[in-house]
């Protein structure tokens, strides 16, 4: 065999061709020979990560498959693995000896090759926009205290019509009060005054995560959470009566 390095996708099927050959690099006739397998390990860590067996397409009479094999890689082969740099080697049982031989080696008379395994087909997605230190301010209008998680940016330039979709995630523990999801469309909005509220959400002692989804295209979106106000209190500052919101995650 020749010591080309190889390349497979993952996550996808890959089907890798290979040629046996002599010292000579002249192919030589390999079917009904026996068993040939194809070993993917990790040379660092010291683990087999998988073994395929080498379907022979060489019949013994068609010159242009002399020498002929392939491995198929399926998804499920490959979806869980890193993208990294790994070792191969490729074995041939020996009926005549009982046991494996090795059927490959470079020029240097090493006995693995080199795979990378890449993901150049599928996104990799990026990790949600997390909030969990909100601040503080107090609306005069309405005497209460309110929280703000400050401008998240929308990624607009990814969206081109309304129909880009957004994702709030809202944790909360026993909480009690108004929540508004606010969009904006400038694209310095400061901290007040140029957002339009997209959903008003109101809750009773809610524990959980709760979600809301919405389309269009922003610069920014915020949230504002308000705890409600207890009966025997001056404010809404109680977390013992309005409970608390702990974080919002965001994605679009």
């Amino acid at each position: 065999m020749y010591q080309r390095d190889l390349q497979i996708q993952k996550g996808v099927k890959n089907v890798v061709r290979i040629q046996f050959k002599n010292s000579d690099q002249k192919r030589i006739i390999v079917s009904n020979t026996g068993t040939y397998l194809f070993t993917m390990f990790d040379a660092i860590n010291q683990r087999q990560i998988l073994e395929k067996p080498i379907n022979i397409l060489d019949d013994g009479t068609t010159l242009a498959l002399r020498g002929e094999g392939e491995v198929v890689f399926s998804e499920s082969d490959t979806i869980d693995l890193e993208v990294s740099e790994y070792q191969f080697s490729v074995k041939y049982l020996d009926p005549t000896l009982g046991g494996y031989v090795p059927a490959y080696s470079n020029t240097y008379y090493g006995v693995a090759g080199k795979i990378k395994v890449l993901n150049d087909i599928y996104p990799v997605l990026k990790p949600s926009q997390s909030v969990t230190d909100f601040q503080q301010t107090y609306n005069d209008s309405i005497q209460l205290y309110q929280w703000n998680s400050g401008n998240i940016y929308a990624s607009p330039e990814y969206h081109s019509t309304g129909a880009a979709l957004h994702t709030v995630a809202l944790y909360m523990t026993n909480f009690k009060g108004t929540v508004y999801v606010q969009g904006t469309l400038f694209s310095s909005p400061g901290s007040s005054g140029r957002y339009v509220t997209i959903s008003t959400l109101t809750y009773d002692g809610f524990s959980g995560i709760d979600y809301l989804n919405f389309n269009g295209v922003f610069s920014f979106v915020r949230v504002i959470y308000q705890p409600a106000k207890g009966p025997m209190n001056y404010d809404n500052l109680s977390t013992a009566y309005a409970g608390t919101f702990d974080k919002v995650l965001y994605r679009s």
